[in-house]
């Protein structure tokens, strides 16, 4: 039988081909589709989660106190009011809530450049920017009780050539560099150029010791964001909440459908290819009616002619799949490529004429197993379905009337 396979494939190579295009169309569509879903999805959730958040909470400065600060040396951002360490202790009651940290974000203007500075509270090392202790590369990061020290960004510091030992002044103040961290690509709510312990930063803000101006919210359940933002807004009134929903908005409405809609027009995609398929094999064997005629003359059971089409339509369902695995593996190569431009989070950095507030890296789409064997498993046993479905129809005629047919 299988020697017979072998030659109808290769005598009928065109129609083979209609059969095994329309699996790998369907099966690369299926993988790219969804890669692409995926990419967009991990692009959102980078930002908060390396730092274990959910949420960033910021509080816009309706008041006009940031405006009234000055534009030269340590600053908060503009548009952005403090809260205080109890305004965010507040919310770990809320429903929902699974842990809470504060920051203290700043900005240093020196006369020809800036440096973003982030007051990192060590008390809080669940959630929030402590978790940058983690992405250490040179030295160490600093403990709760320490001050006067401060940890750099590597490529901040490769490119001031500053190491663990050094000094380096910040807003007029010396402080010891003891560490040099790494932040993960992509990820925004924690990036700064510098690091040091959260008192240090409010005493160069000329803040009281319990003031900060960003609170991260880890939440016990994905399904309670929404509801945790909403008693979050309740409860502090005028805020800001960053989330990996806003994020993808943040980038655009490809993102957004693909978020939305990347699984229903893969599974569309698939099983239009699988339709295809189904159409290209059923046609195949109804022109092949007089070849069914002589092989049930010669003693072939219908068992064996529905066999021996199932084998056919499985094979070019195989073969298939395998070049759609490797058409979806190159598109998600090509989508591995594209540049994904978030804008940076509530007042990481300042507007200063230039195109300074979105970070831009490429889309971390990924090829998943669990796809792959989901579309080679629809793709077999859809292929196997329609060869069987056309197979037992073209084995019920009769040797005499499918040879007079031709």
């Amino acid at each position: 039988m299988f020697t017979y396979l072998a030659a109808e494939i290769q005598h009928r190579l065109g129609r083979a081909l209609g059969s095994l295009i329309g699996v790998a169309l369907g099966v690369a569509l299926f993988i790219a589709l969804i890669a692409a879903g995926n990419g967009f999805r991990e692009a959102a959730r980078r930002p908060l989660a390396d730092i274990g958040a959910d949420i960033l909470i910021s509080r816009p400065d309706t008041a006009g106190g940031a405006a009234a600060q000055t534009t030269r040396g340590i600053r908060q951002p503009f548009g952005l009011a403090p809260f205080s360490l109890a305004e965010a202790e507040g919310l770990r009651d809320l429903p929902g809530v699974g842990g809470v940290s504060g920051g203290l974000l700043l900005w240093d203007f020196g006369a020809n450049s800036y440096q973003t500075v982030l007051g990192v509270d060590m008390a809080q090392t669940g959630t929030g920017p402590a978790q940058a202790a983690d992405w250490i590369v040179n030295g160490r990061f600093f403990s709760q009780n320490e001050s006067d020290v401060i940890v750099v960004d590597r490529h901040y510091a490769a490119f001031f050539s500053l190491k663990p030992g050094e000094m380096v002044e910040v807003g007029g103040r010396p402080f010891t560099v003891i560490g040099v961290i790494e932040v993960p690509g992509g990820n925004q709510a924690a990036a700064a150029n510098f690091y040091l312990p959260l008192a240090d930063a409010q005493s160069l803000a000329g803040l009281t010791g319990d003031q900060i101006n960003q609170i991260y919210v880890r939440v016990t359940e994905a399904s309670d964001v929404e509801t945790v933002v909403a008693a979050s807004e309740a409860q502090l009134g005028d805020i800001s909440a960053m989330t990996e929903q806003s994020i993808v908005q943040v980038m655009g409405g490809v993102a957004q459908v693909s978020d939305r809609f990347a699984g229903v027009a893969a599974l569309a995609a698939l099983l239009g290819g699988l339709i295809l398929t189904g159409i290209t094999l059923s046609a195949g064997i109804n022109l092949r009616a007089g070849e069914i005629g002589v092989m049930k003359a010669t003693g072939w059971q219908a068992r064996d002619v529905v066999r021996l089409f199932m084998a056919e339509g499985i094979l070019l369902s195989l073969l298939g799949a395998a070049l759609g695995i490797l058409l979806g593996w190159l598109a998600v190569l090509i989508l591995g490529q594209i540049p994904v431009d978030l804008t940076t989070l509530a007042g990481t950095t300042p507007d200063l004429g230039a195109d300074v507030g979105a970070v831009a890296y490429t889309l971390p789409a990924y090829l998943s197993w669990n796809v792959v064997l989901l579309a080679v498993g629809t793709a077999v046993i859809g292929g196997g379905l329609a060869s069987l479905l056309s197979a037992r129809r073209a084995a019920r005629l009769k040797p005499a009337d499918a040879l007079r047919d031709q």
